[in-house]
């Protein structure tokens, strides 16, 4: 038998093995946790190497040569010959940010070998965890595009998972001091709204597959599985607050209720800061909605105004799930998978948009705000979560005089 056939039959053989979508399998066993069993799938990337020779593929073709140091320039075994506009296509990100990326996590103690094994170099672990989320790609689509096992996708994706939440603390940051006063200039300089600190909204998830446990409750009414996430944007469209997990039968309001920001909004509000949110939400003196039933001029304009300046979160959705397309149908059966995966695309959003590497939303590529639950004041669940033990009643009532007070300094 020919070096060639004894290949193709190996590319059988894995390909039976390899052509699950990537998902966290339902049998821990079948993908343990030991970084060591993990490991062992990486002595036979010899035979996935010629595979991909087979395929075609461009990538790491020096890849597995015996005595490799970490110290060579493994980036151009990355993406070899890439101009820039080809780079951010695949990597969702431009060159620039990608090494400032690898700056923030390589010092993560995930990345430190406790072995005799060393471990693959952070830009290779990063860029094969880039390529999970940028795309809805199955999992044999990425071994064979990288020459690596199964196991070592899901190896290398969770460390880098682990590294990027570890910034959240310095990514998503609730403004306060000076750049408090920055969010009020910006969002004033859309519109003319005044001590706006964030607008507000949710969007679905979706998961491609039912979840493990009670998937009755992540079915929408959209007639799809789904986990929420609500998300509090800044002027740019930066995330400075979210929520995500809660089943996608759940409404907006109740998420809203349940949220780290409610429970803690006296003491992220401040003076006469205000949210913007849209017609799901519960009206106060701390978030502002749109009038629901328009009565006369000035409540048409003023909605218009407040629309100008929410479109910002909507936007921040759009480009979110455009430049991270796994969420746009995400292809796992655990519910926290789900959430650390859209955990870290937030994150690394917000790195990338501080940074000024920004993406641009197609016209079919936008979210499309279908939080399926928009309601008026009146069609949401009622519970016992109040702030500050007020009522529903007198927090809507304080948002209409608010409300009204904003109409009289902007319009008359």
């Amino acid at each position: 038998m020919t070096c060639r056939q004894t290949i193709e039959n190996s590319l059988i053989n894995l390909f039976i093995k390899s052509s699950q979508v990537f998902d966290d399998s339902d049998n821990e066993s079948n993908n343990s946790d030991s970084e060591e069993e993990l490991f062992n799938a990486e002595d036979d990337e010899m035979i996935l190497l010629g595979l991909c020779t087979l395929l075609d593929s461009r990538y790491l073709e020096s890849r597995f040569q015996s005595n490799v140091a970490k110290s060579q320039e493994w980036w151009h075994l990355i993406v070899p010959e890439y101009d820039d506009i080809r780079f951010k296509k695949v990597m969702r990100m431009d060159s620039q940010s990608f090494q400032n990326l690898i700056t923030n996590i390589e010092a993560h103690s995930i990345f430190q070998s406790t072995g005799n094994k060393k471990q693959a170099p952070v830009e290779l672990q990063l860029a094969i965890f880039l390529r999970r989320v940028g795309s809805k790609d199955e999992i044999f689509s990425i071994c064979s595009r990288y020459g690596i096992s199964e196991g070592t996708v899901y190896l290398y994706c969770k460390r880098v998972m682990l590294a990027i939440l570890s910034l959240k603390s310095s990514l998503v940051i609730w403004p306060t001091g000076q750049a408090r006063k920055m969010v009020h200039s910006g969002f004033k300089d859309i519109g003319g709204f005044n001590n706006v600190i964030g607008a507000i909204d949710g969007t679905h998830i979706i998961l491609g597959t039912a979840p493990l446990q009670q998937p009755e409750i992540y079915w929408n009414r959209k007639k799809k599985y789904s986990i929420q996430c609500q998300g509090i944007v800044d002027y740019r469209g930066i995330f400075i607050d979210y929520e995500i997990g809660w089943p996608g039968s759940v409404h907006d309001a109740k998420v809203y209720r349940n949220s780290f920001f409610y429970q803690n909004v006296s003491t992220l509000i401040k003076g006469w800061d205000y949210l913007l949110g849209d017609s799901a939400y519960p009206l106060s003196n701390f978030l502002i909605k749109p009038f629901i039933n328009t009565q006369n001029n000035l409540q048409i304009q003023f909605n218009i105004t407040h629309s100008s300046h929410r479109v910002v979160v909507e936007n921040a959705f759009g480009r979110l799930k455009n430049r991270f397309g796994c969420l746009k149908e995400l292809n796992v059966r655990k519910i926290s998978t789900a959430v650390c995966l859209t955990e870290c695309c937030i994150i690394l959003h917000n790195f990338l948009e501080t940074n000024n590497d920004n993406w641009e939303i197609d016209d079919d590529d936008s979210d499309d705000n279908d939080n399926g639950n928009s309601s008026d004041d009146g069609d949401y669940d009622n519970d016992d979560n109040y702030v500050n033990n007020l009522n529903e009643n007198s927090l809507k009532r304080a948002g209409e005089m608010k409300r009204d007070q904003i109409i009289n300094q902007l319009f008359i």
